[in-house]
């Protein structure tokens, strides 16, 4: 078997209308020209290399290249590239694979068996989920000498009550550029009374805005930030477990509940190696092997005795805050509190 990896720190491949800003690309499989299986995905290649080793080793006679992305660039690709070459896109970002697919740009998904997998992981026959992510807040172990905040509320009152203290050294995603971030602010405010209050006490304690999950695991690790809002959890528990300086607080007022999900493009070219893929993602060695990796299984149901669990839905409802409008005065709204 032949392995080979490229880590980039920027790659730009442009086309007319867009540049894909690439992070990593690596390649598994026999050594060839061309991969057989073209992967774009915003899930970090740490978490998915175990799979695509076993699934090569399986399958011979395929080489798969795994290119990583941030989940708003994905989009773009996708839909403003009539060259792109990716056969499977692989989210966090539920939302803009749901346009995605409701746009025309997905193509059906065979072979999966329903009983395989949740009824509320599919939607229609385009998009699947495979894995289930909660969303989370990480604190600096070494700088909360004060009660763990339990609710927004509790930490909208924690913030207020020590302004000297978490000036500037809270964090989150910055939503205009993170699609995933974007995700899960709007999902925040259907769920949360408080959320603008938080948005607005965040904002003037001068909150720093950041492109993903692992700059903010960093600086809350390195006491930069003591407070990380809104956090992929797998990302938080992996890395919770060898720096002990972090502290996954699951909120009880609720937890939002993410599903990764995955779509084959409808210019892919090797659909049916494609579709070879998502049927072993979705078996039980392959969900074995995410759950090693720290991602929570489809068929978990252990999360949903953490707390106030709040499921994100996988239906069009997911389209409501990508409207045209809805989207520039939700970012407008936002960056007027965040950026104060």
């Amino acid at each position: 078997m032949y392995f080979s990896s490229i880590f980039l720190l920027i790659f730009l491949i442009t086309f007319k209308a867009h540049s894909l800003v690439i992070e990593t690309i690596n390649e598994y499989g026999p050594k060839k020209n061309y991969p057989d299986l073209n992967i774009l995905s915003s899930t970090d290649v740490d978490v998915f290399e175990p799979l695509i080793k076993l699934f090569v080793k399986d399958n011979k006679q395929i080489r798969i290249r795994y290119v990583t992305a941030s989940t708003s660039d994905i989009y773009k690709e996708i839909t403003n590239s009539n060259k792109s070459n990716f056969d499977l896109v692989i989210s966090s970002a539920m939302d803009l694979q749901m346009k995605l697919a409701n746009d025309g740009f997905a193509l059906d998904i065979e072979n999966i068996e329903k009983s395989a997998i949740p009824e509320w992981s599919m939607w229609r026959k385009q998009i699947v989920g495979f894995s289930i992510e909660p969303i989370v807040t990480v604190i600096s172990k070494a700088d909360f000498n004060i009660k763990i905040p339990k609710t927004r509320r509790d930490l909208i009152s924690i913030l207020r009550n020590n302004p000297n203290k978490f000036y500037k050294k809270i964090i989150t995603y910055d939503i205009n550029k993170s699609g995933a971030g974007f995700l899960f602010a709007s999902q925040d405010e259907r769920q949360s009374e408080s959320f603008w209050r938080l948005a607005e006490v965040m904002g003037s304690l001068k909150t720093k805005v950041v492109c993903c999950s692992s700059k903010m695991l960093d600086a809350v690790n390195s006491r930069e930030s003591y407070i990380a809002y809104n956090i992929i959890g797998s990302y938080a528990e992996q890395r919770a477990r060898k720096q002990k300086n972090l502290i996954v607080v699951y909120p009880y007022d609720y937890t939002l509940l993410l599903l990764r999900s995955a779509i084959i493009p409808k210019n892919s070219k090797n659909k049916a190696n494609a579709n070879i893929f998502l049927k072993f993602l979705l078996s039980k060695p392959g969900q074995k092997i995410l759950e090693k990796k720290g991602m929570l299984s489809i068929k978990n149901k252990k999360i949903f005795k953490k707390g106030n669990i709040k499921l994100i839905r996988l239906d069009t409802g997911l389209l409501v805050y990508l409207d045209k409008l809805k989207r520039k005065r939700f970012l407008s709204e936002w960056n007027e509190a965040l950026f104060q």
